[in-house]
């Protein structure tokens, strides 16, 4: 349950970021799910979906609010697709999913590289206190 509410939040803040003009929100709420979650099956795909939401809320508010279509159009024509409003839409949610992907990968990867190293220094120390080195 602690995952999914922490998705969820990941989610929505990276929703609010991107909606106030902070493009890269997801790779940095994606980061912070790899670092809560540092199990790379559940922690990426997860990531992604983050980057998913991340930037469809945000496409699809500005939708309602002043249509993307000619925006749309007119970009994609300038990419050489023609008049197809869809591909830069689909280009811009690859790049917000990308983006959650990497982030979760990155924090769920540098857990995992740290993990040894704090197990390690909680192991040495004896339920007295002791180290090691002192016993």
């Amino acid at each position: 349950m602690r995952r999914t509410g922490a998705a969820v939040v990941c989610s929505v803040l990276a929703a609010a970021g991107v909606l106030l003009g902070v493009w890269w929100a997801p790779f940095a709420f994606g980061f912070a799910f790899g670092v809560i979650q540092p199990r790379a099956r559940i922690a990426l795909p997860v990531g992604a979906a983050i980057g998913l939401v991340g930037w469809l809320f945000p496409l699809a508010a500005m939708d309602t609010r002043s249509g993307l279509g000619p925006a749309a159009e007119s970009l994609s024509a300038i990419l050489g697709f023609g008049h197809q409003a869809a591909i830069p839409v689909i280009l811009t949610l690859l790049v917000g999913t990308l983006l959650g992907l990497t982030g979760a990968w990155l924090g769920s990867a540098g857990w995992t590289i740290l993990q040894p190293v704090i197990s390690r220094k909680r192991d040495s120390v004896s339920a007295d206190g002791a180290t090691a080195s002192s016993r």
